[in-house]
């Protein structure tokens, strides 16, 4: 039994999908459908975050094996995809799964606002100054950056049906741990700014944001959701490193989270979900005027 079948059936136990009582066929064809986050023409592997297969598995995100890899040629992170899933079967366990096919059903569109993973421009270095731009917030109201000259701003993007756990919903939970170390010093926490901003125009509106903040405890004016428009994210998303490229049902993205003092000046930028709250908040107090602080 090769190891991709291995791996497949420890997710099927997972997700309560079990051989175990049944009579099983030799081979089994489904349908998969999802969306592309990775091609790897390499090694001939696609990961693809796919829908639920019935009498299969749940959804969930996993590495697949082309045998054609010209099929990859076309394919890029963020499409939607769909192919033909042949199980293979050796009495009740599973022996193989084999990705016969794969066509794009719904492409990524051009647009200069977006920004490849591969080809984000050059970041700011911190003392630099962060460009301005709006978001709406989860409240309904329009709020620019500038607006909060004066506070240190913590800033972060999101969107709210990120499916992995160590992406957005990582992020989450870190901001609402600045959240509660904030809350404990009500002096500081009247200097302090936290903005978390969604790149999903498209299904993000304040509505579904104002749920996701209750969700996560999130209250207004300390912790804030917003969402921005392409064209605005377009001003500060290549300064920042930011990239993501929107799909339908998921959008391929990295993580970047920057730290902007009073004057509008990156103080610092991390990349990805294994920063420190602690660390953030430390650098962000010493951001504080010196007048200022408590």
């Amino acid at each position: 039994m090769n190891p991709r079948a291995i791996t497949v059936v420890a997710l099927i136990l997972v997700s309560g999908v079990s051989g175990c009582g049944r009579s099983a066929p030799s081979s089994q064809m489904f349908t998969l459908k999802g969306v592309v986050r990775k091609v790897n023409a390499s090694t001939g592997e696609v990961t693809i975050s796919h829908e639920e297969i019935p009498g299969f598995m749940s959804k969930m995100t996993m590495p697949f094996l082309l045998k054609d890899r010209s099929l990859l040629d076309d394919v890029q992170p963020g499409d939607e995809v769909e192919g033909p899933l042949r199980v293979t079967y050796d009495g009740d366990r599973v022996k193989d799964v084999d990705l016969q096919g794969l066509r794009v059903t719904s492409t990524v569109p051009p647009n200069p606002s977006f920004f490849p993973i591969s080809s984000a421009p050059e970041t700011l270095k911190p003392g630099e100054v962060v460009p301005d731009f709006a978001v709406t917030t989860q409240e309904g109201k329009t709020l620019r950056l500038s607006d909060l000259r004066g506070e240190v701003v913590i800033l972060t993007f999101i969107y709210t049906r990120c499916p992995l756990p160590e992406f957005c919903p990582a992020i989450d939970a870190k901001f609402a741990d600045l959240a509660r170390r904030i809350s404990t010093n009500p002096a500081r926490a009247g200097r302090l700014r936290l903005l978390s901003v969604s790149f999903d125009p498209e299904h993000d509106s304040p509505e579904v944001l104002a749920r996701h903040a209750e969700r996560r405890g999130a209250r207004p004016p300390l912790w804030t959701f917003a969402v921005a428009s392409h064209d605005e994210l377009a001003k500060v998303a290549g300064s920042l490193g930011l990239a993501y490229v929107p799909g339908t049902r998921e959008v391929e993205h990295n993580l970047r989270t920057a730290l902007i003092g009073p004057d509008g000046k990156l103080g610092k930028l991390e990349g990805g979900s294994a920063w420190s709250p602690a660390d953030l908040l430390r650098t962000a107090y010493e951001l504080i005027p010196a007048n200022r602080k408590d």
